[in-house]
């Protein structure tokens, strides 16, 4: 009998929506799943003097299902693209001697020869500067990109302070990405590795996206999936052994969690308890006469929503709410290695808010629900931010 502790999962990208390609799979951290194979029958409504059911049809069937996990950094970022409908930009790799100088008159990083414009920079980015000597290097770290242009990269915050350029090797570096329109499909395959039985999905393109950030807790989250249809066999669909998933450690609210913004700016006297952020697709799958299961998926809107409490101390973000004020979002995660992600929601609806004291000897707190909206200057619902130690 099958152990669930003995149940591996991994994937690949599909090049084709369906098609499972010849290569190998990546295994998959996770904490739980539901992913399974639904088939939908009707019974016959033929009329027999024995008063018996004389069959019971196939009608349709459709792949589903999700995938819980604990937030590492890199062990999702091929689920987060399905769901983003998106592509991950190419990593800027920026790295120069005697160039590269820091001006916090200027808010900006400037050079003499190297041209940020060709870098594959993008306004509103964030990028990580490294190579910084003054004062134990207090120029290095994360900056998010606010101009661009040949010789001179405007960012915020502002350099700590004005650094010359001279005997300093300094790089910048960063790749992220925002939703989009591009689907990406998977192949999903479960193994059941003491009984040596795989059961492998394909077309799976991620529906929704969920995170949550509890105080006192690991980042949890979770990817819920539709596709086409299932196989099992005795053997994997991949192409020689699984590559292994990647070994980053879990993510969590005490020591991670990094500068929490608001508007823009960074929340200072106000603390955050919890936050959840959940991205949906609205995906439909789509029948077809001579077809079992489905041919294509059709997608929705991209809708993301979300739910932050805070410890009341502060009026300003329920005056937003009264009046219908839009802010911005934003959070950093930070593991013990220094790899990083920036989740951004650049424009965002506040839709319900809440302060109550619920009862006596408790701390009172400021509830609200939200929606991001398009932000004009980014195209963009939702960016999230990668950037490698």
């Amino acid at each position: 009998m099958a152990d669930s502790s003995r149940t591996e999962l991994a994937y690949v990208k599909e090049p084709l929506w369906g098609t499972t390609p010849a290569a190998a799979l990546t295994r998959l951290r996770f904490t739980g799943e539901s992913l399974g194979y639904t088939i939908a029958t009707t019974s016959s409504s033929e009329v027999r003097a024995d008063r018996q059911v004389p069959d019971l049809i196939q009608t349709g069937a459709s792949a589903a299902g999700s995938v819980n996990l604990e937030l590492s950094y890199g062990a999702y970022d091929t689920l987060i693209e399905s769901a983003l409908f998106s592509a991950w930009s190419t990593p800027v790799a920026v790295s120069i001697a005697d160039d590269i100088a820091a001006s916090n008159a200027s808010s900006a990083f400037t050079s003499t020869s190297t041209d940020f414009t060709a870098a594959g920079i993008q306004t509103g980015q964030w990028v990580k500067v490294g190579g910084f000597a003054a004062n134990s290097g207090e120029n290095n770290g994360l900056y998010r990109v606010t101009g661009i242009a040949a010789n001179s990269l405007s960012v915020s915050p502002a350099p700590a302070s004005d650094e010359g350029a001279a005997g300093l090797s300094v790089t910048i570096g960063g790749s992220m990405i925002r939703n989009g329109v591009s689907e990406t499909s998977l192949t999903l395959e479960k193994a059941f590795t003491d009984i040596g039985q795989y059961i492998a999905f394909t077309g799976m393109v991620a529906d929704s996206m969920d995170l949550q950030i509890q105080t006192g807790r690991v980042l949890t989250g979770s990817f819920g999936f539709m596709g086409a249809k299932a196989a099992i066999a005795g053997t994997t669909v991949g192409s020689g052994p699984a590559v292994p998933a990647l070994s980053n450690p879990v993510l969590n609210a005490v020591n991670n969690i990094g500068q929490v913004m608001e508007g823009g700016a960074a929340l200072s006297g106000v603390f955050l308890q919890s936050l959840s952020i959940s991205l949906a697709n609205g995906l439909r799958g789509i029948g077809a006469v001579g077809a079992l299961g489905n041919v294509d998926i059709g997608s929705g809107r991209c809708q993301v929503t979300g739910r932050a409490s805070f410890y009341f101390a502060d009026g300003a973000l329920y005056e937003k709410y009264l009046n219908g004020t839009a802010t911005s979002l934003s959070f950093r995660v930070t593991d013990a290695d220094g790899n990083a992600y920036v989740f951004t929601l650049p424009k965002v609806r506040l839709t319900r808010g809440s302060i109550a004291a619920g009862g006596p000897d408790q701390d009172v707190m400021a509830d609200f629900q939200f929606q991001a909206v398009r932000d004009p200057a980014s195209g963009a619902t939702l960016q999230i931010d990668r950037l490698a130690a």
